[in-house]
């Protein structure tokens, strides 16, 4: 066996097999070849399209959360705005979309927070975050079939503590972190 190398080598992947795909997932596992010359396999990849999560806040500074259920964790849960970016859609477009499909609110100002990798582990997809700034409803909710979802104003800063998500907490982070510094 090959000693280990002082700094870790992106793998080769030499064969792939897709294990499922359909709307909800899309799974194939791969035989990997790592930097030592060990196989890895089967190493499942999961191929979703990229997230967008928004903190929104209307006009009065409080925060534009959902409470829905999450059928992984088998909980009611308050989280923040989001959902997949459709193909062809720019996370900025699918990010606007979700909010007023998800709340009925638009956005005055939508600010671009970054992206992270959603698990670079075995994920390909990466998380948009966003602020929607001036956010007032101008509609109804438009939700998907099967989507339940209330819409709740929350405080700010207390909201952080009951966000179970971690890229919804992330983009309260990244948004918290934005208006300290960019507000004058």
């Amino acid at each position: 066996m090959n000693a280990p190398s002082s700094h870790p080598q992106p793998w080769t992947v030499i064969a792939s097999e897709q294990i499922v795909k359909d709307r909800w997932i899309d799974l194939r596992a791969d035989t990997c070849v790592d930097g030592e010359g060990r196989t890895i396999a089967p190493y499942y990849v999961l191929t979703p399209a990229d997230w967008v999560t928004v903190l929104a806040l209307d006009e009065q500074d409080q925060v534009v959360a959902v409470e829905e259920y999450r059928h992984g964790a088998g909980i009611v849960a308050i989280g923040l705005v989001g959902g997949a970016v459709d193909g062809g859609e720019s996370p900025m477009d699918a990010a606007q979309r979700e909010l007023r499909e998800e709340t009925g609110y638009i956005a005055a100002e939508m600010i671009d927070l970054g992206a992270t990798w959603a698990n670079a582990g075995n994920h390909t997809n990466r998380s948009h975050h966003f602020l929607a700034r001036g956010c007032r409803k101008v509609a109804e909710q438009s939700l998907d079939e099967g989507e339940s979802i209330s819409v709740q104003l929350r405080d700010f800063e207390t909201i952080g503590a009951d966000l179970e998500q971690s890229y919804h907490l992330l983009a309260w982070l990244k948004a918290r972190e934005w208006l300290r510094t960019a507000q004058p």
